[in-house]
């Protein structure tokens, strides 16, 4: 049975990591970072110099993997913060039956920690008030979202 795995968690909360640590040859991830990522690279610029520029074209590619692996029946990775219930209920409503459903839950760490991370992705820069704004906004994912399983990363 293919697998939809759905990160949920403020950024630097170890998404990306769970990411390097669990993704198999066989398994698509949408990810608007590494689209901006890419494009930041290709321009010679930062991620945070082209978001603006390019954020919604990584989360267009980002539901076009998702598509692409749903379409091919294949495991699929969804690395974004994912942070309210509305928000993944649009992503899984796009979800075929044959699916199963997991919420991969990253807790929000202490802000001291997040800070650390963040001064650790030169280039990257998420302003204080959108980190307070996401800590804010979190939501627990719950199997009454249609998940058959939730996973608290550690």
């Amino acid at each position: 049975m293919p697998t939809l795995y759905m990160l949920i968690g403020v950024p630097a909360s170890g998404k990306s990591t769970w990411v390097k640590q669990h993704q198999k040859s066989n398994t698509l991830v949408a990810s608007s970072d590494d689209y901006i990522e890419k494009q930041a690279e290709r321009m010679g610029s930062t991620y945070s110099d082209v978001f603006d520029d390019f954020i919604k074209d990584a989360n267009a590619h980002a539901f076009n993997t998702a598509k692409k692996a749903f379409s091919d029946g294949i495991d699929l990775i969804w690395d974004q913060t994912n942070l309210t219930k509305n928000g993944r209920r649009q992503k899984l409503k796009m979800v075929p039956k044959e699916y199963d459903k997991i919420a991969v839950f990253f807790p929000t760490p202490h802000i001291d920690v997040l800070k650390k991370r963040l001064a650790g992705r030169p280039g990257k820069n998420i302003p204080d008030y959108v980190m307070n704004s996401m800590i804010r906004t979190i939501e627990t994912p719950s199997t009454d979202e249609g998940f058959n399983e939730i996973i608290v990363a550690k």
